[in-house]
């Protein structure tokens, strides 16, 4: 992690100048090195929150599923009891809530699909 430490350094020694010139050192500086470094580079300036724990990640994930799940349900019941009910003035059009039954079942339905993003080849 020398390059680590360098990095420090020169950001030390460069704190203390003016913004556009902060920047045209750092510029400088990154085209200083070969290509193989430069990603590195960025790699140590970018900064990024780190990804939750399995633990908290399975949480996020159940909480997500659970509340798209009772909207679903929510929203079958609406449409079932309309069913038997005749039409009535000022209430949610049939056609709203089938909207929204049919999207939160596109969202669950579309977890199970593979990611087109993932490293896995199609065949």
């Amino acid at each position: 992690m020398v390059f680590t430490k360098a990095l420090e350094s020169f950001s030390q020694q460069i704190a203390a100048e003016p913004l556009a010139e902060q920047a045209k050192a750092i510029k400088e500086a990154v085209d200083a090195h070969p290509e193989s470094q430069k990603e590195a580079v960025a790699q140590a300036l970018s900064s990024r929150i780190p990804d939750p724990d399995p633990k908290t990640a399975n949480k996020v994930w159940l909480i997500i599923i659970w509340a798209f799940a009772g909207v679903m349900v929510g929203a079958a019941l609406v449409l079932s009891i309309g069913v038997f009910l005749g039409p009535t003035t000022g209430v949610t059009k049939p056609d709203t809530i089938l909207t929204l039954f049919t999207t939160v079942t596109a969202f669950l339905a579309g977890l199970f699909a593979p990611s087109p993003v993932s490293k896995k080849s199609g065949g």
